[in-house]
């Protein structure tokens, strides 16, 4: 069935009202006074009128309607997009703010270390596996870096410089189970010698200790200076002793150490060029 046999009456009665609000107005324009008939066809027509500028007018207001809601939810788009933004920029400016901090921090005290020569990198890699305690700086031979060159930060020893590039150096760090360095204990001066804690990733330990050797929980454990890394005129802390431990045998004791760097938070460095100007 087509349209118009679908909508037949209702089109009709439209068309109905239509011509006979027309042939009213047609009359009125040449009779100042209404016929009987005009007057009864008016009061019959009268709620269709109405009914029909009833329609037409819900149909205006809802198509206001429809026009608002779309602009309304183009204008919610946009403002989702401006916060979005917003978020961002606020964002950077926090890290901004924060990477200030930190390396405000490291460069007071490469001022107050002037018989050091030290020179600030940023970490941009680590190892990919918990027991590969090594990273990558962004500084290297154009910067005067050199293998063995000491890695610290204001809380203490860092590693070691093991590779390096123009722009790059890779460090060994001190938690790694590879590295092996000369410490000592601060209160006893008994040295050992400190590397990663296998069976405890990101921890350090001094291993095969002789029973008589004075070391208790609490104490701390710098860089002696031995071995050719770490400078003998100037101590790093390593970290402080957490737990210590006696073998089956009863024979040897070791110590396990907590580090003094957050090495999972670490993101600059310092590196102390040894021979260099």
């Amino acid at each position: 069935m087509g349209f118009w046999g679908r909508n037949r009456q209702a089109i009709t009665l439209v068309l109905t009202v239509f011509l006979l609000t027309g042939l009213l107005s047609f009359s009125a324009r040449d009779q100042v006074g209404a016929t009987l008939l005009e007057q009864g066809i008016r009061s019959a027509v009268a709620p269709l009128q109405r009914a029909t500028a009833f329609v037409v007018s819900q149909g205006r207001d809802v198509g206001k309607f429809i026009s608002d809601l779309v602009s309304a939810q183009a204008e919610n788009e946009r403002l989702k997009a401006e916060l979005e933004n917003l978020k961002f920029q606020f964002n950077n400016l926090v890290e901004a703010s924060l990477e200030v901090e930190r390396l405000q921090i490291l460069l007071d005290y490469k001022i107050d270390q002037p018989g050091l020569n030290l020179v600030m990198g940023k970490v941009i890699s680590r190892g990919l596996t918990s027991w590969q305690s090594e990273i990558i700086i962004d500084i290297g031979s154009l910067s005067d870096i050199a293998i063995n060159d000491p890695v610290v930060t204001y809380s203490g020893a860092v590693g070691r410089i093991t590779e390096v590039s123009a722009s790059t150096a890779k460090a060994l760090l001190i938690t790694d189970p590879r590295s092996g360095l000369a410490a000592v204990v601060q209160d006893s001066r008994d040295g050992a010698v400190a590397e990663g804690d296998p069976s405890v990733p990101g921890m350090i330990r001094l291993t095969r200790l002789p029973r008589d050797f004075r070391v208790a929980v609490g104490d701390l454990v710098v860089t002696s200076g031995l071995g050719g890394v770490f400078p003998r005129e100037h101590s790093f802390v390593i970290g402080t002793v957490s737990e210590i431990f006696i073998s089956s045998d009863g024979l040897l004791k070791y110590a396990r150490i907590t580090p003094a760097v957050d090495f999972a938070r670490l993101e600059e460095v310092l590196v102390l060029r040894k021979s260099r100007p």
